[in-house]
């Protein structure tokens, strides 16, 4: 059984779409390079999967870790991709789509110009973009970042216990963050905010010094059953150390 983290701004990443003569080298005449779409920041310099599915069972396109990766060329008959792994086939699946299942990479790693689809047809209306995936899971701590709750589903948020209508006031504070709010906010509030809610650490009684925003994140991560929140792991920066995906399904 397999699973993605998150602060919260959202890539606003283009797609640039080239004709290139020399483009015949990677199959189509029609090129379209991947700029981020699919991933989110977070906030330590790397990025996460807005959306996460693990496991076949759960609806995964394969077990383990993956990403898959689709290309929207509405009047192409065909067209392949070429990333880390080579260059490779897309499986066309109607209305214009096409489909590749590639290995886990790191997000960052990814973009700009690193991956690249290439079609026939009328370059028009074109966007290549992770869909979703699933991230390997790290063997020491775990770490789900604010930015992984704020996309996360409702099946992730009921491993918890929480709700998204929880009041850090009487939540996250006093041991994940040591000040409380005038207005009290929700847990989906100040996931929602992270501007607002980024300012200086404010150490509680464990200990951290945690900001607001990634003080609920360790809160929300401290109440996966089984498992904590880890310091070290979260310093680390990794995209790798949530045990579970943004449907609640374990790795």
């Amino acid at each position: 059984m397999s699973i993605t983290r998150l602060p919260s701004l959202v890539m606003a990443a283009t797609v640039a779409v080239v004709l290139a003569s020399g483009a015949a080298l990677l199959g189509y005449a029609n090129v379209v390079y991947y700029s981020g779409q699919g991933v989110v920041a977070d906030g330590f310099g790397g990025y996460d999967l807005k959306t996460e599915l693990c496991g076949v069972e759960n609806g995964a396109e394969v077990d383990g870790p993956y990403l898959l990766w689709v290309l929207t060329a509405t009047s192409a008959p065909n067209a392949n991709i070429t990333g880390p792994w080579g260059t490779a086939p897309m499986v066309k699946s109607g209305n214009g789509a096409f489909k590749y299942v590639s290995g886990w990479y790191d997000p960052s790693t990814l973009f700009p110009e690193v991956v690249v689809a290439t079609y026939d047809g009328r370059p028009k209306n074109v966007q290549l973009v992770i869909s979703h995936g699933c991230r390997p899971l790290l063997d020491t701590g775990a770490w789900c970042s604010p930015g992984f709750w704020r996309n996360a589903r409702d099946g992730a948020w009921a491993l918890t216990g929480k709700s998204k209508a929880t009041l850090f006031n009487t939540s996250v504070y006093d041991t994940w963050y040591g000040a409380t709010f005038a207005a009290n906010p929700t847990l989906e509030t100040v996931l929602n905010n992270a501007p607002t809610y980024s300012g200086p650490p404010v150490p509680g009684t464990s200990g951290y010094a945690l900001n607001a925003f990634n003080a609920t994140g360790a809160y929300l991560t401290n109440n996966i059953p089984g498992y904590s929140f880890n310091w070290d792991v979260m310093v680390a920066g990794g995209s790798d150390a949530c045990p579970i995906d943004h449907f609640g399904n374990f790795k």
